[in-house]
């Protein structure tokens, strides 16, 4: 009765550090997470500081091509009114996913001026016009692949919360 009773002790303690060891891998894993969505956090803002950049450089060039063009004002207008949107999205701290749709249409926008400015040659062939278009490009190429990134990571990310959420709930239910 006695080794009984001293296996059951044993099996009981085995029990307790099981479910500790679980638990700990758990709080572990939740603080993945945690971590794991600041980094979102942070990429989302380098992403957004990259848009900034980038349409900052557009009113450059609407200095640069305002001389050469007829009526820039009504080429550049849209521009100007998205950028107005822009701003006022980043004074509320609006999220990256529902800024995107206004980014995209920037995007178009900037697409737009360049093919206007490409039919005037006293533009096309400004050295300040070039290097802002380049620029601007180079711009747009780093936030494409940083978008990806973020893409990728984000969709993991909401796996793994899906995961922490049922965890966290499993173990009050336990």
């Amino acid at each position: 009765m006695l080794k009984l009773n001293k296996y059951l002790f044993k099996l009981d303690n085995m029990w307790w550090i099981i479910i500790s060891i679980i638990i700990v891998l758990i709080i572990i894993f939740n603080l993945f997470v945690l971590v794991l969505n600041s980094k979102i956090e942070d990429l989302e803002k380098t992403i957004i500081w990259l848009f900034k950049k980038r349409n900052n450089q557009v009113v450059s060039i609407y200095q640069v091509s305002k001389n050469y063009l007829t009526k820039p004002e009504e080429i550049f207008e849209s521009f100007f009114e998205l950028k107005r949107k822009d701003f006022w999205e980043n004074s509320f701290n609006i999220e990256l996913k529902d800024k995107l749709n206004t980014y995209k249409k920037i995007h178009n926008e900037i697409n737009f001026i360049f093919k206007v400015c490409e039919q005037h040659k006293n533009i096309y062939v400004n050295s300040k016009y070039l290097y802002l278009k380049d620029s601007i490009l180079d711009k747009s190429d780093e936030i494409w692949k940083k978008l990806e990134i973020y893409n990728k990571i984000k969709k993991e990310y909401n796996f793994y919360k899906k995961l922490a959420n049922i965890t966290i709930i499993w173990i009050f239910i336990k």
